[in-house]
């Protein structure tokens, strides 16, 4: 799982960096893959969840953090990246800062 969101992570700083240059449109393939990579780990973190133990129980908190996470990402994937608008930086953003929060807190 940490290492899905890991690649996940590096993933989506190659798009913020392009995009924060000046290209408003990273790859389509790039977007897939980060998607691929993220919701692979977030599907596993809810199996863990509700299939876990008492070991589990810090899962939860950062698991409702890539909650807002997956519909922030839904959002500007659909909303703007298929439709090849900018993509709105205050948007991606706050996709990847609660990204690394939830990652940095599941990590600890």
């Amino acid at each position: 799982m940490f290492y899905l969101f890991g690649t996940a992570i590096i993933i989506g700083g190659a798009m913020a960096y392009l995009r924060l240059r000046g290209q408003n449109h990273p790859a389509l393939s790039l977007a897939i893959l980060h998607g691929m990579f993220a919701i692979t780990g977030f599907i596993w973190m809810i199996v863990i969840v509700t299939t876990g133990t008492n070991r589990t129980n810090h899962v939860t908190g950062p698991l409702v953090v890539f909650c807002v996470v997956v519909l922030l990402g839904i959002i500007t994937f659909t909303g703007y990246h298929l439709r090849k608008k900018p993509l709105p930086v205050p948007l991606m953003l706050i996709h990847g800062i609660l990204a690394l929060i939830a990652f940095c807190w599941l990590l600890f």
